[in-house]
C-alpha cells in the first residue's frame, strides 16, 4: 500500500491491479488539492462516466472543498487536530461497483455522504445511503463492533433547510454541512483513522446464493465471512463426516438437514456436491465402451445436487456454465436416466435432494412420468442409493412452510417408509435434527439425533434474522398479537431491511431503479402469486402457460438485457423464485389471498389442475406467500392494487408495521 500518496495531492489506489479508490488522502491535502486534478483522477478511475456524472464532479467537488475547510477549521477551533483521511468515490470490494461518493474519516469517526442534486429527498436516497452505513458497520473490518462510528449523509445540494434524521440518515444540505459533520464527529474517544489505514481493512460482504456457488465453481474460496460461516459450516462439516462414515462402515446413511428460509440449506447441499471430499473414494464401475468392451471406470464425482426446483437448476447452470451438470442437475432428469427400462446404477455414492419434505408423492409420480415408473419419489432414490457399491448417503434439504405444488403435501414420512418398503431398513441409519427426529414414525430404524444439522438463522435478508418471523405472523401461521408484530417489524427495519406498501407501480419502479442506479450487479424483480386472477388488470402479468420464462436470464443479466428482471415489466412466481433471492423485489398482493372478515380467504384462486389431490389448499396458498415474502435480501415493496377486495389486506398489513412508500 506504500507510495500511494502522489506528490499532486491525489492518488489512484491500487490493490492487485484494480482501483478502489478515485481520490485518497488526509482532508487538508484534498482541500488544497487543484479541482480539475481531482476530477480528471475521478474520470480516470470511473471509465464508463457520463457526461451527467462529470457535471456532478464538477458542481460537487468544490462544494466538498469548501465545506471540509470549514470542518477542520471548526476542528482546530475544538482543539482537535487528528491525522484523518477522505476518499472519494470508494468502490466497495466485491458489491459490483458500488460507490459512496464521499467517505470522511475525522477524529476516528467514518462519516459516509451521498449527495443528489435535488432540493427534496426521496425514500430510495434515503435507504440507498443507510445500505452503505449498514454494510461499512457490518462488512468493513475496521468498523465493525463499533470499532469506529458510522454515520450516513444524504447530502442535497439544493436544499437550505436545517438537517433532519430519516430513518436513521442525516438529511442535509451543504450550508449546514460542516457544523453537522463537527456534531457526528467530535465526540467519542475513538483512535485516529486514516484513509490508508482504512483502506488497509477487509471488506467481506455476504455473497448471493449463486454469486457464492460460481466462486467455488470457479476454485476460488468463499469469502470467509464470520455470519455466513458460523451458519453453515457446522452443519456442512457434520454432513460431510456422517456420509464419510458411510464409506468407513459401510451402513447406508439418510442424513436429514433442515433451516429456515435463506439460511443456506441450498448452498450447504451445492458444496457437498463438488466441496467435500468424496470424490476419490468413488467406487469403480463398469462402463460400456465401443466395440462391445465392458471397462472397469472410478467416477470422476462421487456426489451430485438434485433439485426438483426447474428455475434454481436453471439459473445455477446459467451462472455457473456447462460444466456443472456433473454437480448439479433436475430430480426428473435422473429419475428418468436411472429408473426408465433396466434401472442403472448412479455414479454418485451422495446424493443431495433439495427441498426433500416437498417430494413427489406415487400419484405424481406416476401422473408426471406417465405411468413409466412406480412409487413416490422417496422410494426410488433409497432404491437408487441401495443399488450403488458399497456405500451411499442421501442427504434431504429440509425447508418448513415451502411445499406450494399438489402432490407434495405427504412430508417426510415418506423418506422413512421408501426404507422400510425397501426391506432394508437393518441397513440404514437415519441422521436428523432434533425436531425432526420427533415427528417421525422412525419404525425400528437406527436414529441419531443430529443438532448440527438445523439452520436457525437466515443469512438472505443480511441482518433481518427476525424477517421469517414476521412473515409467519403476517400470514396467519401463528397467532401474535399487533403489538408484537410491530416490534419484529422494527427490528427488521432498524437492521436495514425495508418493507414499504404501494398502490402505485410506478413509484415502486422508480424507487427500485433510483436506489440501485450506482450497483450494477444488483439483482431485483417484480413477483406474485402463480394463482392470482386480479394482478394482470394492474399491471402485473406473468407469461401464460405453457411459455417457459428464461429463469437465467431473468436472474443473471443486468437491468441492460432485454430478458432481465431488473427491467420489472415480466414478473416471475413463487414457482420460478423458490430456492432463489434477489436483492429487492416489488411483491403483486392479489386476490387469491386475502383477509375478509378477520379470516383468510383463499376462494378466488386459479383452479389447481388437480384439486382433488389436494389436502389443503389454503396451507399451499399461505406458502407460497411465505415463499415470496423471504426472497429478498435488502428489502421489498408490496405493491397492493387499490381494490375494495384489497382494502382489509392492506390495513392488517399496516397494522404489522408496514409503511407506505413516500
Amino acid at each position: 500500500m506504500g507510495g500511494f500518496l502522489q506528490t499532486l495531492g491525489w492518488a489512484r489506489i491500487t490493490v492487485s491491479g484494480k482501483g478502489v479508490a478515485g481520490w485518497l488522502g488526509t482532508i487538508p491535502q484534498f482541500v488544497d488539492a487543484d479541482r480539475k486534478v481531482v476530477r480528471k483522477a475521478l474520470e480516470n478511475f470511473i471509465e464508463d462516466a457520463g457526461s451527467s456524472q462529470v457535471r456532478a464532479w464538477r458542481d460537487s467537488i468544490p462544494m466538498m472543498q469548501t465545506v471540509l475547510s470549514s470542518l477542520k477549521e471548526i476542528s482546530r477551533n475544538s482543539g482537535i487536530v487528528v491525522e484523518d483521511g477522505t476518499l472519494l468515490e470508494y468502490r466497495l470490494p466485491m458489491e459490483g461497483g458500488r460507490r459512496p461518493d464521499l467517505i470522511v474519516l475525522e477524529n476516528g469517526v467514518v462519516v459516509v455522504l451521498e449527495f443528489k442534486g435535488k432540493p427534496n429527498w426521496k425514500q430510495a436516497d434515503v435507504d440507498q445511503a443507510h445500505g452503505y452505513k449498514r454494510d461499512l458497520e457490518n462488512y468493513h473490518s475496521v468498523c465493525q463492533g463499533e470499532q469506529h462510528p458510522v454515520h450516513a449523509i444524504l447530502v442535497l445540494t439544493r436544499n437550505d433547510d436545517p438537517p433532519v434524521i430519516v430513518d436513521g440518515v442525516h438529511v442535509s444540505g451543504p450550508n449546514h454541512l460542516p457544523q453537522l459533520l463537527s456534531q457526528l464527529t467530535h465526540t467519542g474517544a475513538q483512535n485516529s483513522l486514516s484513509a490508508e489505514h482504512f483502506l488497509q481493512g477487509e471488506y467481506v460482504p455476504l455473497p448471493t446464493l449463486v454469486k457464492a456457488a460460481k466462486l467455488h465453481f470457479q476454485e476460488a474460496s468463499l469469502p470467509r465471512i464470520r455470519r455466513a460461516s458460523a451458519n453453515t459450516d457446522p452443519a456442512y462439516n457434520r454432513a460431510q463426516e456422517i456420509s464419510l462414515q458411510s464409506y468407513h462402515t459401510g451402513r447406508r446413511k439418510l442424513i436429514l438437514l433442515s433451516g429456515v428460509p435463506g439460511s443456506g440449506k441450498t448452498l450447504v447441499g451445492i458444496r457437498l456436491s463438488y466441496e467435500a471430499e468424496f470424490s476419490k473414494l468413488a467406487s469403480p464401475r463398469m462402463t460400456a465402451r465401443g466395440n462391445n468392451v465392458m471397462r472397469e471406470e472410478i467416477p470422476d464425482n462421487a456426489s451430485i445436487f438434485l433439485s426438483g426446483n426447474g428455475p434454481l437448476v436453471a439459473v445455477l447452470k446459467n451462472a455457473l456454465g456447462r460444466s456443472s451438470s456433473g454437480f448439479v442437475n433436475g430430480v426428473k432428469k435422473y429419475v428418468e436416466q436411472h429408473e426408465y427400462g433396466v434401472k442403472k446404477i448412479p455414479r454418485h455414492h451422495v446424493i443431495i435432494f433439495d427441498e426433500a419434505q416437498r417430494a413427489w408423492d406415487e400419484d405424481k409420480v406416476q401422473r408426471k412420468h406417465k405411468g413409466k415408473i412406480q412409487g413416490s419419489e422417496p422410494d426410488l432414490f433409497i432404491s437408487m442409493a441401495n443399488r450403488i457399491p458399497d456405500w451411499s448417503a442421501v442427504v434431504g434439504l429440509i425447508g418448513s412452510g415451502q411445499e406450494i405444488h399438489d402432490g407434495e403435501e405427504s412430508g417426510l414420512q415418506q423418506w422413512i417408509d421408501a426404507v422400510v418398503n425397501t426391506g432394508t431398513g437393518a441397513m440404514w441409519d437415519v441422521h436428523a435434527p432434533p425436531g425432526i427426529v420427533e415427528q417421525l414414525d422412525l419404525r425400528g430404524i437406527q436414529t441419531y439425533s443430529e443438532p448440527l444439522l438445523t439452520l436457525n438463522t437466515t443469512i438472505r435478508s443480511h441482518f433481518g434474522e427476525n424477517l421469517h418471523h414476521w412473515v409467519n405472523a403476517v400470514i396467519g401461521d401463528v397467532e401474535m398479537p399487533y403489538q408484537d408484530i410491530q416490534a419484529l417489524y422494527n427490528e427488521i427495519k432498524d437492521s436495514g431491511f425495508r418493507i414499504y406498501h404501494t398502490s402505485n407501480l410506478i413509484k415502486a419502479k422508480r424507487y427500485v431503479w433510483d436506489r440501485y442506479e450506482k450497483s450494477p450487479d444488483a439483482r431485483y424483480g417484480m413477483i406474485c402469486s402463480s394463482r392470482d386472477k386480479s394482478l394482470k388488470n394492474h399491471g402485473v402479468e406473468t407469461l401464460s402457460w405453457p411459455k417457459t420464462p428464461d429463469y437465467g436470464r431473468w436472474f443473471n443479466e443486468g437491468v441492460d438485457h432485454p430478458k432481465s428482471g431488473c427491467r420489472l415489466d415480466l414478473p416471475f412466481t413463487e414457482f420460478g423464485t423458490q430456492g432463489l433471492e434477489l436483492d429487492f423485489t416489488i411483491m403483486g398482493w392479489g386476490t387469491d389471498f386475502i383477509l375478509n372478515a378477520s379470516k383468510w380467504d383463499h376462494s378466488r384462486t386459479k383452479r389447481y389442475g388437480h384439486q382433488s389431490k389436494i389436502q389443503d389448499s389454503l396451507a399451499l396458498r399461505r406458502n407460497s406467500y411465505r415463499v415470496l415474502l423471504t426472497r429478498s435480501r435488502d428489502g421489498m415493496i408490496l405493491y397492493v392494487p387499490d381494490i375494495e377486495l384489497l382494502s382489509e389486506t392492506r390495513e392488517h398489513l399496516m397494522k404489522c408495521g408496514v409503511t407506505e412508500l413516500q
